[in-house]
């Protein structure tokens, strides 16, 4: 477990989660960051957004500076030049924003936000605020009883801040989550169809990267701005939120490479051809054994080896490249829910010694020996 500590921020103080106040009510000075738990969150990440693409996990120790407990990437930072350092900065930013919002205020699934309109489903969207001209936020992101539209920032900022003045990417970042808005879908009296905005809170996360070269710290500052509309009505976020988890569950499906699965589900807009169905069972200490449906990955992404081949594959490597082969999966029971669109529900977070992990959206990281294989009907 790799923990390490930033400087922590945020605004107003009433956005401040519970696990990161003194007992005097007050934001915390630092904030823990754990980049195994960031891993897995980019991994979920990548598998939504950039099917077939590597997990990146072995990336982050590979490039912070060893020793002390700070977060500091080695020299100048991931990249060489302006632009490879802009883009690991905006990509990092992604998976280190989705950790914290996953670890510290409890979201549990997540829906890129790929244009204007983004699809939620037959009843709920987010459009583009007439007049804008601010980019999309990143994320519609939902747990039970909450949804959100969030927005991260990744950034080599030069000048340190203090909470009351607010970074230059957090003031693009309000303006982006405040361009949008969530649009419900009803009928009038004629059928006419008509869509309404409603209010939601917003989230931005900015990570300012701590380097080596020159000598800088981390810092993380978080803003909870909300969109215009209407106030959300219980019954729409109940809703909303189950329409987020079957899309956040359809397309890591897609990821893993079974968009077929999908679409046979009745989500629409997945499309790829079908692979051969891996299912697997994992044990963790204590518990019933966690049935899976995943594939192998590797540093470069999906591989086309079953398990059995992984296995003997990662056994001939060296040790550092052996650990990098690895099953990544889906609980079966929420795939089954998602084909009989019965309630999606969070799942405990568990982690292992071995560096297995499962989120809770049910998404399972481990090592390719602790998968054992298990035909399992879906």
């Amino acid at each position: 477990m790799a923990i390490h500590n930033v400087r922590y921020f945020v605004r107003p103080r009433s956005a401040c989660p519970e696990e990161l106040k003194t007992p005097w009510g007050l934001p915390k000075d630092t904030c823990e960051v754990d980049t195994d738990f960031v891993a897995r969150c980019a991994i979920g990440e990548i598998l939504q957004t950039s099917k077939n693409s590597a997990p990146m996990s072995a990336l982050f120790d590979e490039l912070l500076a060893p020793g002390g407990t700070e977060l500091i990437w080695r020299g100048r930072g991931p990249g060489r030049g302006i632009e490879m350092r802009r883009a690991f900065s905006g990509l990092f930013g992604r998976f280190f924003a989705r950790a914290y919002l996953q670890r510290y205020h409890g979201f549990t699934w997540f829906v890129p936000i790929d244009g204007s309109p983004t699809i939620l489903s037959n009843r709920a969207r987010i459009v583009q605020k007439p007049g804008s001209s601010a980019e999309m936020p990143d994320w519609f992101c939902a747990q039970p009883g909450q949804v959100a539209v969030a927005e991260a920032k990744g950034s080599h900022q030069r000048s340190n801040v203090t909470a009351q003045t607010l970074p230059g990417p957090l003031k693009t970042a309000e303006k982006q989550i405040g361009g949008v808005v969530l649009e419900i879908r009803s009928f009038g009296r004629s059928g006419v169809e008509i869509w309404t905005a409603r209010s939601v809170k917003g989230w931005a996360v900015m990570s300012r990267w701590g380097v080596e070269e020159p000598d800088r710290d981390a810092f993380q500052y978080v803003l909870d701005p909300s969109t215009d509309g209407e106030p959300l009505s219980d019954g729409d976020r109940e809703h909303l939120v189950q329409d987020v988890a079957r899309l956040h569950v359809a397309q890591t499906l897609e990821g893993l490479g079974y968009p077929h699965l999908a679409s046979e589900f009745g989500v629409a807009g997945l499309e790829g051809a079908a692979r051969p169905r891996q299912t697997a069972t994992i044990e963790i200490e204590g518990e019933p054994p966690i049935k899976y449906l995943g594939a192998v990955v590797g540093p470069f992404g999906l591989l086309h080896l079953t398990r059995d081949r992984a296995r003997v594959a990662a056994a001939a490597m060296p040790p550092e490249l052996a650990s990098q082969i690895r099953f990544v999966g889906m609980q079966i029971d929420d795939i089954r829910r998602l084909r009989d669109q019965s309630d999606l529900e969070p799942r405990p977070v568990r982690r292992s010694s071995d560096g297995t992990s499962v989120g809770p959206d049910g998404l399972v990281f481990a090592p390719i020996g602790r998968v054992r294989p298990l035909q399992i009907e879906i």
